[in-house]
């Protein structure tokens, strides 16, 4: 069966009734896989989630502006593995054309707290950060002179919300980055995140996940690689520390692969 037939098989969730499922509070878990896996993955639990559905479409075409200081304090904070950091962006929902200046905050305990504004519709979805824009990123954001970075991103999401517990999984395909003169795609590689209450390590789709545990790490295993990492490491390689060495060579020889 086909990807498609596997995500048409699901049934849809709307905006509306996610509630609690949002998550804006909660614990993380990233997982890097193969495309190809996605079919598998939704045919073993197609039972245990529903798939959100917005305007008649269930997988969306999101954009990221990354945002970081000058000194790249919330790139360095998260290669240094401090377990409170924070990361910042603007992101454009595709669905619904909304965007929203995002800061998100790890705290000591491995949670993740997400507060957000609505950016106004009237200019482009990444046009510069206005002084209302300014002044909540300096209350929320704990790293001095936070601003727009050349990085952005795009890929397209899936979003899976769980029938019984409370958890959603968001899977994000077809990523590329853009840098001032760069661009980067990560290929046949997705990046699949866990969003829990409380970590569940019975999910249905980690336990289905277990049938890959035997790929070429860093596949199916659990990573501090997000969309932010990653981007800024293959557009930057002179950035690359010594502990992510051995990932990114192996995910720059992944990425390749047809």
């Amino acid at each position: 069966m086909s990807l498609q037939e596997n995500i048409d098989r699901l049934q849809p969730i709307g905006l509306d009734e996610i509630g609690d499922a949002d998550l804006m509070n909660r614990l993380d878990q990233k997982y890097l896989i193969r495309k190809e896996w996605i079919s598998t993955l939704l045919s073993e639990c197609e039972n245990d989630y529903q798939i959100l559905e917005v305007g008649g479409n269930r997988i969306t075409t999101y954009s990221n502006q990354f945002i970081d200081n000058t000194q790249l304090e919330s790139f360095n904070q998260h290669i240094r593995g401090r377990k409170s950091r924070f990361k910042a962006r603007i992101r454009n929902y595709g669905s619904n054309g909304l965007s929203f200046l995002e800061v998100k905050r790890k705290t000591v305990h491995g949670r993740t707290v997400k507060a957000r504004i609505p950016r106004s519709n009237e200019h482009a979805w990444n046009a510069p950060l206005t002084e209302e824009e300014i002044n909540f990123l300096n209350a929320n954001y704990a790293y001095d002179g936070g601003k727009m970075l050349a990085m952005s991103s795009t890929f397209n999401r899936m979003t899976l919300v769980s029938t019984a517990l409370h958890e959603r999984i968001t899977i994000d395909t077809d990523l590329v980055f853009f840098g001032e003169k760069k661009e980067e795609r990560l290929g046949s590689l997705a990046i699949m995140e866990v969003k829990q209450e409380r970590i569940n390590r019975f999910s249905p789709l980690l336990i289905a996940l277990r049938a890959f545990r035997f790929s070429t790490p860093p596949l199916a295993r659990r990573t501090s690689l997000s969309k932010y990492i990653v981007g800024t490491l293959l557009l930057n390689r002179n950035l690359e520390p010594k502990s992510y060495r051995r990932a990114m060579k192996r995910i720059e020889h992944l990425k390749k692969e047809t």
